[in-house]
């Protein structure tokens, strides 16, 4: 995933549209694969995504227009397409899965608050079904990654390094994914600037259901993310 010097806002839709664009290689959806005999909710969709009460506690809600959230997924992979990617064999998945991506916005509900420090934490929920084990299979390959790309004259170098997690015991039996992705930036010659998030995917009753924790700088609290990664999947799972 790509870095660059941002704006808040800027930064708001970049960490909001990584939660579709997972970071890493590779990635995609599929309306065939069966993850679970229980049937759809008849709960609308949005009111399946978590409300403000229940991200956590000093947080804000964001209003965040699907056009605007399309715009930045296709701006990543417009950055994407036109960096040298090291290995080669992962650029062509990540430059798919923004095109991907862009389908299954107009396909989710999605809530997002924010800190006052800029910790964004992000859920959506989609009527599609992840293809988690080819997402797993590609992080795997590409569980460390290099990008180099020169952004309004000035190079810039990232390199992205995905951690598989183990998903929380009382998500047990439900089809899940969860990383920590930790990404290095140095924009000429500036001191490298470090970011780390957490992702967690989860697919359920034909849907998928996705959180993500970022932080403009430091670390997002690991707890945190477990607990609203847990809540947005139950809320789904136990939905009518």
């Amino acid at each position: 995933m790509l870095c660059r010097v941002m704006t808040k806002g800027a930064w708001i839709s970049t960490a909001v549209c990584a939660v579709l664009l997972s970071a890493g290689c590779g990635g995609s959806t599929s309306d065939t694969k069966a993850t679970s005999a229980d049937p759809a909710p008849s709960t609308t969709r949005d009111q399946l995504v978590l409300s403000g009460a229940e991200f956590p506690a000093d947080t804000k809600p964001l209003d965040l227009p699907p056009d605007k959230l399309r715009t930045s997924v296709s701006d990543l992979g417009d950055a994407m397409a036109k960096s040298t990617v090291t290995p080669a064999d992962c650029k062509q998945p990540q430059v798919d899965l923004a095109a991907l991506s862009n389908d299954l916005i107009s396909n989710s509900s999605l809530a997002a608050a924010t800190t006052e420090d800029m910790t964004v934490y992000v859920e959506f929920v989609a009527n599609k079904v992840a293809d988690t084990r080819t997402m797993a299979a590609a992080n795997e390959k590409c569980a460390a990654l290099t990008s180099a790309s020169t952004v309004n004259g000035q190079h810039i170098d990232t390199v992205v390094k995905m951690e598989h997690l183990p998903t929380p015991d009382t998500l047990s039996g439900i089809d899940t994914l969860a990383y920590r992705a930790t990404s290095t930036s140095t924009i000429s010659d500036t001191t490298p600037r470090t970011r780390t998030s957490y992702q967690g995917w989860a697919t359920l009753r034909g849907m998928t259901v996705g959180v993500r924790a970022a932080a403009l700088s430091g670390t997002p609290d690991q707890a945190t993310f477990e607990k609203l990664f847990t809540d947005a999947v139950e809320k789904v799972r136990t939905a009518k």
